[in-house]
């Protein structure tokens, strides 16, 4: 799990998640519009970075405080005020031209040299220290806006930090550590994308809320642990559609307590269409999961080659061979939630889209599942809500595309599937992402949780479960999609903690959620 922290910790407002375009705008309405003065903002943003800064060194430290030429820059400058009155020796390395430096920023770095503070012009490699005369580094370059890769001075100030970093991996050694502002320099704060060169960052402090780029991949792998500071923008700049990082209140409903007098009818009943020859694991997998997270009642409805196997195993499920030849099993009928796919055989597949148009009721569609849909995803409108589960080479393939494509732009691969599904989606990987449609426009959610320990099959058959339960426990597609894959992810985190990442298995997550129950029982919440 990402180390994410707010400031202040009770700010729900931080866990929105913006592109550049949606943050410059609000910036602009909150200083034209409501009339915060833009320097008060700056102002804000370098004392709150400044403080975090702070918390890896100590009075005395050499900081070198790479400056680049817009608003990212002015930061800088504030942060250098800032430290240098805590007592830290601090010098700009300023890779623009001076007399390019206007506004906010230009007014900060005036401030600086008033004080007093070195400031150094970079060209090219010249201008910037030797490795040992510097003990921490901020990076104020470059802000979320770039689209493409760094040039100049600095591209230059950028290699020499990631050099200077990774100088000081010798053991015995203090770490040397890297603070970047609002994002990575060099990471595009859309997609994601890491420039060549980029920084890689030790903890990135960013404003008002995350970026699209601090959740994606490969840029997402360089900004550390992540700080999510309020600098005094106003609720009423914000967008009124926003983007989110998952947290306490979407994982609440799957934990709401239960009446004294339920029964097993009280919390639903998940029929799971899956299991094939070699392939019952993941049959099993996903049973187990649907009645750990609650479940009153499941069936498995599985190929007749292997029921008595699967039988004789999920002794707390019922399971039933096939779904009949001619349709829909009558047990569907009953059923609160379907969940299709794990371990189902391909040639069981081809009969789904027209056994899915049948039911009305909600359904979760993964692995085998899903690749019944490749010719035709928009036949999965038909029939009840739907949630699908891709990976990203299903995504890939119902998109038509390569899983480069999908995971060079993951968040646009996910608003591509709802349009063309319609339904609610959740696209695995790191930093796994859910959307769906509400009035008119996509909503989307980032989910922090989970490691690489969930990189092992099972673990989607588990995530299926897990969605089915809390569908049929009476939750809508997208509560029990967000509750669910955030479940999974703190379930993973959890079994990681008591495993490790690498001899984890998907088994360990089913065990590990209830222990994420008993976690926000006794814990306060963000």
């Amino acid at each position: 799990m990402r180390s994410l922290r707010y400031l202040p910790a009770d700010a729900q407002a931080l866990r929105a998640v913006l592109s550049p375009a949606e943050m410059q705008a609000t910036d602009r309405r909150a200083i034209e519009q409501i009339g915060v003065p833009g320097v008060a903002l700056m102002e804000s943003a370098g004392r709150l970075t400044a403080e975090r800064v702070m918390a890896h060194g100590w009075s005395g430290d050499r900081v070198a405080i790479l400056m680049g030429g817009g608003n990212n820059g002015g930061d800088g400058a504030v942060i250098g005020r800032y430290l240098a009155g805590w007592g830290c020796a601090v010098t700009l390395y300023l890779c623009a031209e001076r007399d390019r430096i206007a506004g906010d920023a230009a007014v900060n770095l005036a401030a600086c040299e008033v004080m007093g503070l070195p400031v150094t012009a970079v060209e090219g490699a010249g201008g910037l220290p030797p490795h040992h005369e510097v003990d921490l580094v901020v990076d104020a370059l470059l802000g979320t806006g770039l689209k493409g890769d760094p040039r100049g001075a600095a591209a230059e100030a950028i290699r020499w930090a990631n050099a200077w970093r990774q100088a000081g991996g010798q053991r015995g050694a203090r770490p040397r550590v890297i603070v970047a502002v609002d994002i990575p320099s060099g990471v595009c704060g859309e997609t994601g994308r890491a420039g060549a060169p980029s920084v890689t960052a030790d903890e990135t402090v960013t404003f008002a809320a995350s970026k699209h780029g601090h959740w994606l991949y490969p840029g997402a792998g360089q900004v550390g642990a992540l700080t999510v500071v309020d600098i005094g923008i106003p609720h009423a700049a914000m967008p009124p559609r926003l983007d989110r990082i998952l947290g306490w209140a979407d994982l609440a409903p799957a934990f709401a307590p239960r009446a004294r007098d339920s029964h097993k009818g009280t919390f639903g009943h998940v029929a799971i269409l899956g299991g094939g020859p070699g392939r019952t694991g993941a049959a099993r997998m996903s049973t187990d999961a649907a009645l750990r997270a609650g479940a009153g009642r499941v069936t498995l409805l599985t190929d007749p080659r292997v029921a008595d196997g699967l039988a004789a195993q999920a002794y707390e499920g019922m399971v039933c061979p096939g779904w009949g030849e001619a349709g829909a099993h009558p047990l569907l009928d009953e059923a609160d939630a379907v969940v299709v796919g794990p371990g189902l055989a391909d040639d069981h597949g081809l009969a789904l889209p027209s056994l899915l148009a049948g039911l009305s009721a909600p359904a979760v569609v993964d692995a085998t599942g899903l690749m019944a849909f490749v010719d035709d995803p928009g036949a999965l409108r038909a029939g009840g809500p739907r949630i699908i589960t891709p990976h990203p080479g299903e995504a890939a393939r119902l998109l038509g595309c390569r899983t480069d494509e999908i995971q060079g732009d993951r968040r646009g691969a996910l608003v591509a599937l709802m349009e063309r599904t319609g339904a609610v989606v959740v696209l695995k990987g790191a930093f796994t992402l859910i959307g769906h449609w509400a009035e008119g426009a996509p909503h989307t959610a980032v989910c922090p949780a989970g490691n690489p320990g969930l990189a092992t099959g099972g673990s989607g058959d588990v995530l299926a479960g897990v969605i089915g339960a809390l569908l049929a426990r009476g939750l809508d597609g997208p509560t029990a999609a967000a509750a669910g894959v955030l479940w999974h992810g703190r379930a993973g985190d959890a079994a990681a903690e008591e495993r490790t990442e690498g001899s984890m298995l998907p088994r360990d997550v089913i065990q590990s959620l209830f222990t994420v129950e008993r976690q926000e029982a006794s814990c306060s919440h963000d």
